[in-house]
């Protein structure tokens, strides 16, 4: 009689530390989802504003390279200097070069998220039956060995990329090569003897609350309303048209000062 309320204890407490592993899994499948999620809302999201995105980066930088001509002329004429226009040309495209390049990077993603492929709801779900496999075996979050072992971790790395892409045929490249480093390794089961199990659940509630709420998770909020992808278009037109009403502004102030410092111009807007 005297061991049964014991018996019964530790029951309850092993049945407590199994439902704890059970949450803390089902939460890593989520914030990993999440993620994938984030991802396809960005890609959805470059599709429907890159080329305006890119349009109106366009815009500030030629304004932005209108204002380093004018600031170039200024200083020449306040020492009382000739402007050397060719100079001025080599010196400013060089300062350029950053912004350039952040804009055929924003030209690049637009064009390869118009290329990504648009998943059926059958090859998500294949997708995601792989993951869950190879997530229960090889998450560094439930198998320890996988941030030990370089050739594990750099076989999750490959897993997520493969995940967030939802790339079926990858994952099942993958799954075949898991199989083999999982028998290599002898870890047909994952390790459960996980620490710290409350307050692991506890962050990780709230980095999924942190995805869900930050961009460009939150760009589902426009993206299912057609009324609030029209206003954003048009917010982005406007913008666009505004910068390019300004560096027509600039240019007349460059103009005036490239005539003062006895210069001649050279320069051509990039706004066509």
């Amino acid at each position: 009689m005297g061991r049964k309320p014991k018996s019964e204890k530790t029951e309850d407490k092993l049945f407590s530390k199994d439902e704890l592993y059970r949450t803390y899994v089902e939460l890593l499948f989520k914030k990993e989802k999440c993620i994938q999620d984030a991802e396809q809302y960005r890609i959805q999201y470059v599709c429907e504003f890159g080329e305006l995105t890119a349009d109106l980066f366009k815009a500030k930088i030629e304004c932005i390279r209108l204002k380093k001509y004018i600031t170039f002329c200024q200083k020449s004429i306040n020492k009382g200097q000739k402007i050397d226009t060719e100079k001025m040309d080599k010196s400013i495209e060089k300062e350029m070069v950053v912004y350039e390049t952040q804009l055929k990077e924003i030209i690049a993603d637009f064009n390869k998220a118009k290329n990504a492929k648009t998943l059926t709801t059958y090859d998500s779900n294949i997708v995601k039956k792989i993951y869950r496999r190879l997530a229960k075996k090889l998450h560094p979050d439930i198998n320890n060995l996988t941030e030990k072992e370089p050739e594990l971790r750099d076989l999750w790395e490959k897993i997520l990329d493969a995940y967030y892409m939802m790339n079926a045929d990858r994952l099942e490249e993958l799954e075949v090569i898991a199989d083999a480093l999982l028998e290599k390794y002898g870890l047909e089961e994952a390790n459960r003897d996980i620490a710290d199990l409350e307050d692991r659940i506890k962050a990780l509630e709230i980095k999924i609350g942190k995805i869900m709420s930050e961009k460009p998770y939150s760009y589902i909020e426009v993206l299912h309303d057609d009324e609030k992808i029209e206003k954003k278009r048009a917010e982005m037109e406007k913008e666009i048209e505004e910068f390019k009403k300004y560096a027509s502004e600039l240019e007349e102030v460059l103009a005036d000062l490239i005539m003062q410092g006895g210069g001649s111009v050279t320069w051509r807007t990039k706004l066509q």
